[in-house]
């Protein structure tokens, strides 16, 4: 397998799929409510909710709790988040980059593989939040086009610059 590849493929890959997050969470409509009464939603949730986690009741409530101890505005410093994103979608792009390698075809046609892992994936991961706690479909949906997107178009920029940084591969 070629070093350089992968290690381009990582950078270039990590960057291509934390865009396409930010495109798909950040310029796209999301399909999230707002509660009426958030500090009243707050105080009830630490009451009843002793330590950050995913919380359940078979009356339809499906909640992840992870309110800072003085349950300050977790909007305020996302940059952690940020770069644990991009860490994260950077792995996701090494391991896409070796599913790449494995496949035959042109970029298009392991593309389409790849988008066929990633539904594989969706079907696998999201599907199941939809029909036991009642996740809404626009929410699935929304996930579904950020899942598959970064599936696709990593897929097709790791393609081209796996035949050009290591062509005799292909």
């Amino acid at each position: 397998m070629n070093s350089k590849y992968l290690v381009a493929a990582t950078i270039v890959g990590g960057v291509v799929l934390f865009l396409w997050g930010f495109i798909t969470h950040s310029l796209l409509p999301q399909p999230m409510s707002y509660f009426k009464d958030e500090m009243a939603v707050v105080q009830v949730l630490r009451a009843n909710a002793a330590v950050n986690g995913i919380y359940f009741a078979p009356r339809g409530v499906f909640a992840s709790v992870a309110m800072l101890p003085d349950l300050g505005d977790k909007t305020r410093n996302i940059v952690p988040n940020l770069l644990r994103q991009l860490c994260s979608d950077s792995f996701a792009a090494l391991l896409l980059a070796i599913l790449l390698t494995r496949l035959p075809g042109t970029v298009p046609g392991r593309a389409g593989w790849a988008v066929l892992a990633g539904l594989t994936a969706f079907v696998l991961k999201f599907v199941p939040y939809w029909n036991w706690y009642g996740f809404p479909s626009a929410f699935v949906g929304m996930e579904a086009l950020d899942l598959l997107g970064k599936f696709f178009i990593g897929a097709l920029v790791l393609g081209v610059l796996r035949n050009k940084l290591a062509p005799a591969a292909r």
